[in-house]
C-alpha cells in the first residue's frame, strides 16, 4: 500500500526520510509514474549526489521509469547544476535527480526536471504522486522495456565551461589566483578544483570527499572553517559550494562571508546588457537597493514554487536571475542556478581589473536599512536555524539562505539571522518595505527576543 503523500510531498517536491518513509519500493512506483506522464521511449537523464541512500533510491526510480518504458541516460554521481545543463545540452525529455535536502538532515529528495531543465511545478509533481497513488502505471511489455546507456556529463560540462570563460582564462592565468573551495561532499568534487587549476588558481580543497556517513554542508561550522583557511592562507578568495552546486556563498579575502545580493550585483556588472528593455528576474525578498538603479526590467519572483524563478526567466528570456538564497541564473549558459559559474564570474572580474576581493565586493556592497550584532554561541547557531525554519514565529515563513534564516511576513517585511564576521555573534539584518523607523525597531526587538528565548531554552531545557 502506497503510503499517504503528506509523508513525502513537502513545499512541491517529493522529500522523504529514506527507509523510513521513502523506501525503494515508493521509489520505484514513483518512477514508474513519472515514466507514465512520459510519451514512451522518452529519454531521461538520471543523476544522484554521494549519499548511499541515494544510490539506492536512484536505482529504485530508474528501474520504475524502465518499466514503463523510458529510455535513461545514466550520469552517476553529479551535481544538480550538471544534470540540469545536460538535459538541455543533450536534448532529453526530462531528467531526475536524487539528493540529500539543505537544512532538513536526513531527508533526501527527488527532483524532477522538464526537457528545458527547469524543475517540474508543485502541479507536475502532484501528477506524478497522484498517478502513484492510483497505481494507474504504463507497465510495458518485456521486450519494450527501456534501455540504459551512460554519458560522460562531467566532460561536457568541462568543455562548455572552459569555452565560455575563454577570454578570461589568459588574465586568470597571470592573476594566479589563490582559492579554498569547500565542495561539502558533492560530486562537484570532481570537477570544480579541476577546473580552478586549469584557470591558474591555487587550489585549497575542504571537504572533497565522499563520507560514509551524511554530513550537513553548509553549515555555520564549515563556513567559519573555510573564514578561517581563507585567512590563515593568505588566499584570494573562498568559496562554498552546496552538494547540488546550485547555491554558492562567497568568503572574500579578509574572511567576510558576503551576502547572495552581493555576489549577484558583482555577477550581474561583470556581465553587463546596457539594453534598458532587457529583464531580470529577482526574489521578492532581496533587498532593493541591489535591483533600484539597474535600469533593467524588474520581474519579482516569489518563494516556495519548484523552478519558480527558474521558468520565469524562461518566460520571459531574461539575461539573468538571482534571489537571496544564493541562486544565480545566467541562461546564456544553464538553465538552472549554477554555483560554480557564478563564483568564477566573482574570480574573472578580479583577474580583469587585478583588484582583492575585497575591495571588489565594497563596490557592490548592500547598506541594509538596520542591523545589530548579538553575541550566540556558535554550537548553537545550527540548532537555532533548524528550529526556526522548521518552526517559524506565527505570522511568519521562514526560508533557508544558506548563510542564515530569513522570517518574512505577508507584507514583505524580514529579518535575516546570519553568520557575523567574528566567531560566537549573529548579525540580525532587517527590511520594512515602507522604511518606517517604529517598524524597523518593532523588527529588531522581536529578532533579539526570539535570540534570548531560544538561548534561554538551551540553559533551562524542558
Amino acid at each position: 500500500m502506497i503510503v499517504d503523500k503528506e509523508l513525502y510531498v513537502r513545499w512541491g517536491r517529493i522529500m522523504a526520510f529514506s527507509n523510513i518513509t521513502l523506501t525503494p519500493e515508493l521509489a520505484s512506483i514513483l518512477g514508474g509514474a513519472m515514466g507514465t506522464l512520459l510519451d514512451q521511449n522518452a529519454v531521461v537523464m538520471v543523476g544522484r549526489d554521494y549519499r548511499r541512500d541515494s544510490r539506492m533510491l536512484k536505482r529504485s526510480f530508474s528501474g520504475g521509469l524502465m518499466a514503463s518504458g523510458i529510455e535513461l541516460i545514466d550520469l552517476h554521481a553529479v551535481p544538480t547544476n550538471i544534470l540540469q545543463f545536460s538535459v538541455r545540452r543533450f536534448g532529453a525529455d526530462a531528467g531526475v535527480m536524487i539528493t540529500r535536502s539543505h537544512n532538513l538532515a536526513g531527508m533526501v529528495s527527488i527532483k524532477m526536471f522538464d526537457s528545458t531543465g527547469v524543475e517540474y511545478t508543485s502541479k507536475k509533481t502532484n501528477e506524478v504522486v497522484t498517478t502513484a497513488e492510483r497505481r494507474k502505471i504504463r507497465y510495458v511489455e518485456n521486450t519494450e522495456v527501456g534501455w540504459i546507456s551512460v554519458a560522460d556529463a562531467m566532460k561536457v560540462y568541462d568543455r562548455a565551461f572552459a569555452s565560455f570563460f575563454a577570454q578570461s582564462s589568459q588574465k586568470m592565468k597571470e592573476a594566479e589566483l589563490r582559492v579554498v573551495i569547500d565542495c561539502s561532499c558533492g560530486p562537484a568534487s570532481s570537477i570544480i578544483p579541476d577546473l580552478l587549476s586549469e584557470f591558474g588558481c591555487e587550489v585549497i580543497t575542504l571537504n572533497a570527499h565522499r563520507p560514509r556517513n551524511p554530513l550537513f554542508l553548509p553549515n555555520p561550522k564549515s563556513l567559519v572553517r573555510l573564514r578561517e583557511t581563507v585567512r590563515a592562507t593568505n588566499s584570494d578568495l573562498g568559496i562554498a559550494l552546496d552538494p547540488e552546486a546550485r547555491h554558492a556563498i562567497i568568503v572574500d579575502g579578509q574572511g567576510r562571508i558576503r551576502t547572495a545580493e552581493e555576489t549577484a550585483s558583482v555577477n550581474f556588472h561583470s556581465r553587463y546588457d546596457p539594453d534598458p528593455h532587457a529583464t531580470v528576474i529577482v526574489g521578492d525578498t532581496v533587498n532593493p537597493s541591489v535591483y533600484r538603479d539597474l535600469n533593467k526590467n524588474i520581474i519579482l519572483s516569489s518563494h516556495g514554487e519548484p523552478g519558480g524563478t527558474a521558468r520565469l526567466v524562461l518566460k520571459h528570456r531574461a539575461i539573468y536571475g538571482f534571489n537571496d538564497t544564493g541562486l544565480f541564473y545566467l541562461p546564456i549558459f544553464a538553465p538552472g542556478s549554477d554555483g560554480i559559474v557564478a563564483s568564477f564570474t566573482v574570480l574573472t572580474q578580479m583577474a580583469r581589473e587585478n583588484i582583492e576581493s575585497t575591495d571588489l565586493y565594497r563596490r557592490h556592497q548592500i547598506f541594509p536599512q538596520r542591523t545589530a550584532e548579538v553575541t550566540f554561541p556558535l554550537e548553537q547557531v545550527l540548532p537555532f536555524f533548524i528550529k526556526i525554519l522548521n518552526d517559524p514565529p506565527e505570522g511568519y515563513i521562514a526560508i533557508d539562505t544558506f548563510i542564515g534564516i530569513k522570517l518574512i511576513t505577508e507584507k514583505k517585511e524580514w529579518i535575516h539571522f546570519y553568520l557575523a564576521n567574528e566567531n560566537d555573534s549573529l548579525l540580525i539584518e532587517i527590511f520594512d518595505p515602507k522604511a518606517q523607523p517604529d517598524q524597523q525597531e518593532i523588527l529588531i526587538t522581536f529578532a533579539r527576543t526570539t535570540i534570548d528565548e531560544y538561548l534561554l531554552s538551551c540553559q533551562n531545557p524542558e
